[in-house]
């Protein structure tokens, strides 16, 4: 049982780190902001997890967030 609470906690942190790359390349590749729905689409993720991630790097000072009504959408940050 412990070895399976381990094993799951190193996947979800390496998967953790998989899905934000992820969201840092389709940013990098993209020519304009996108938002949240559109990574959780390309990435074939729920906007729950995605939001999650865009969060964790934008407190990492990657990306940056522009409020569009109530939409959010994310763009890296250059430098």
């Amino acid at each position: 049982m412990i070895k399976r609470v381990i094993k799951s906690a190193i996947n979800g942190t390496i998967n953790g780190n998989n899905i934000k790359q992820s969201i840092l390349d389709i940013l990098s590749k993209s020519e304009k902001p996108l938002s949240t729905q559109e990574i959780a689409y390309q990435l074939n993720k729920s906007w729950h997890t995605i939001i999650r991630y865009c969060l964790d790097l934008q407190t990492e000072d990657k990306i940056f967030k522009f409020s569009l009504g109530r939409i959010s959408a994310w763009q890296v940050k250059n430098g």
